[in-house]
């Protein structure tokens, strides 16, 4: 490529998960990109361009044609490069993109400057943060406003739908929103339910009310209770705001110092929210989860039996391949847990559950007539 480069991670059909690093330049008007030794083009009437990265720092130009859909993160240090090259029927969409970073930039900053006007003298709390991390998560979760968890959630988000595809409308989405709704009633946060194109048997819920079911999870289940089971269990991570302290516990005594000294970039938190798709609770948040997750059924008129049945069957196939699913390297199904659970659920009122009427086989033929698994994977 003769013209002015410049560089990023291209997202796309026939591309790594993660995306590849891409070079790219304006050749006679047309976007051109270069992976290796596959090459890309894209006519510049149909780029979106807008803000992208935590801190807004990166730009990310999407399109759609006949291959599929794109999407290309432009490195920040390259914006300018980018920018001098563009042609002209981009300007408007590019001077559009700046403006609005630049207003959430600024609203970034004052998210971390009230957060860090809300901890009140970081300074002592490091010291209670070097003898008792968790006494300390527990202080800032139980001080910390909905509207801040909302914003980790939203983060979260942004994240996972960088890395895969995400659904949140079809029969599947209708599913899981229609068992979701039943084991949140009442509850404070606004739920939102997405389905991520992975074979990984897993599933994650985000502080603030985001829950991220895998398609490979749903293929798993061999009913509407196996995965009100799973839906339960996340969901009471979300109620008992575990999510929440663990990104306050990952950001630890660095966060600490960073507020303390001023420092609002984002980097941090950015580093700690981008574990939540795969935190690991401590046992005690883990038990919790669980103990309110089968109450939850139970209120929600679900048998609470899907929940160790669905986990036990999982473990049965772990033992046969020899392969850990997703959802266990995140919550392991020890023989202590497996027995606690069997305990809280005959501690239960004795009572008859009516089946949840939803046809199961209908919403996993749906899977395979929403096409295969996300290019990521």
């Amino acid at each position: 490529m003769g013209a002015t480069e410049f560089s990023g991670r291209l997202f796309g059909p026939g591309l790594p998960g993660g995306g590849a690093a891409a070079m790219g330049c304006w050749d006679f008007g047309t976007l051109h990109l270069r992976c290796g030794a596959q090459e890309f083009q894209a006519d510049p009437a149909l780029l979106e361009l807008d803000p992208a990265g935590f801190n807004y720092g990166e730009t990310r130009l999407s399109w759609q044609d006949a291959g599929g859909h794109y999407a290309f993160f432009l490195d920040a240090a390259h914006r300018e490069a980018f920018s001098a090259t563009t042609p002209p029927v981009l300007a408007a969409r590019l001077a559009a993109a700046a403006q609005q970073r630049r207003r959430l930039e600024w609203r970034f900053r004052l998210g971390w400057m009230a957060l860090g006007i809300f901890l009140l003298l970081p300074f002592l709390l490091i010291g209670a943060f070097l003898i008792e991390a968790d006494a300390v998560a527990d202080w800032v979760v139980k001080r910390t406003p909905a509207e801040f968890e909302a914003q980790i959630g939203e983060l979260t988000l942004a994240q996972t739908r960088a890395q895969m595809k995400l659904e949140d409308s079809g029969t599947a989405v209708q599913a899981i929103r229609q068992i979701g709704e039943k084991l949140t009633l009442g509850s404070p946060h606004h739920y939102r339910w997405f389905v991520a194109h992975s074979p990984e048997i897993n599933a994650f819920a985000a502080p603030g009310g985001v829950v991220v079911v895998n398609t490979g999870l749903l293929r798993a289940t061999d009913s509407a209770e196996e995965l009100a089971g799973v839906l339960a269990h996340e969901i009471a991570h979300v109620e008992l705001r575990h999510g929440l302290k663990a990104v306050f516990k990952n950001l630890g005594l660095r966060a600490l110092l960073s507020l303390a000294l001023g420092d609002y970039s984002g980097t941090l938190a950015g580093e700690a929210t981008a574990s939540l798709t795969e935190m690991k609770f401590s046992r005690d948040a883990e038990n919790q989860a669980d103990h309110a997750g089968l109450q939850r059924l139970a209120q929600a008129g679900i048998d609470p039996r899907a929940m160790p049945r669905f986990f036990t069957k999982l473990a049965g196939k772990e033992g046969a391949t020899a392969k850990l699913p997703a959802l266990f390297s995140t919550h392991p199904l020890s023989d202590e847990r497996r027995a606690r659970l069997e305990a809280d659920i005959a501690a239960l009122p004795q009572r008859q559950y009516a089946p949840l009427e939803m046809d199961w086989g209908k919403v996993k033929a749906a899977l395979a007539e929403n096409g295969g698994e996300s290019v990521q994977n």
